[in-house]
């Protein structure tokens, strides 16, 4: 079994066992999505899976382009790290926490992470920041990924983006930018 295709079981296998549901088709009549933390439209044509209050989004399969929506409690936020985070924290602080999470997993490429840009953004009312990272898979695949975070007075709040550079990040990226224009925390 080739790495990706194992990743994407792995993956699949781990939102599974958090109680995840099935995949569904996104279409006009449930584009709404109201989630206990969160709301937000979401792309028609697209397939979305539950997960403990997450959501991934993908059109052609996670290996060429998903959206994750995340929502952690303060004590929960950066597990890996063992930090938390609040609702006072700057979006810098918050930026350079998702960083170091990140780079926590030493695997498939992300010890190559690079920032190519960070960030302020405001979303859902709340300032928050933007990255836009790369890397390259160990399989010699270039990346991309967007995501957009903030804290509020229940918790830390992550939008994420990955395609891989070639075809699917160019193509994908307005979508997820209305992902992020339309959710409300």
């Amino acid at each position: 079994m080739d790495s990706s295709l194992r990743r994407a079981v792995i993956l699949i296998t781990a939102l599974i066992a958090g109680c995840a549901t099935t995949w569904a088709r996104i279409d006009d009549a449930n584009r709404n999505y109201q989630g206990e933390h969160y709301s937000v439209m979401l792309p028609p044509g697209w397939m979305r899976l539950e997960s403990g209050g997450n959501l991934l989004l993908s059109k052609d399969g996670i290996d060429l382009q998903r959206i994750i929506i995340e929502y952690h409690a303060h004590d929960k936020a950066f597990e890996k790290l063992k930090k938390t985070s609040s609702a006072t924290m700057l979006p810098s602080e918050l930026a350079e926490l998702t960083i170091a999470d990140l780079r926590a997993s030493q695997k498939d490429g992300l010890p190559s992470l690079k920032v190519i840009g960070n960030s302020p953004v405001e979303i859902a009312g709340h300032t928050g920041f933007l990255l836009h990272l790369g890397y390259k898979t160990d399989e010699g695949l270039r990346i991309e990924m967007l995501m957009e975070g903030f804290t509020d007075a229940d918790g830390y709040y992550l939008l994420s983006y990955r395609a891989p550079t070639l075809y699917y990040f160019a193509r994908d990226r307005a979508v997820f930018e209305s992902v992020c224009a339309s959710f409300r925390g």
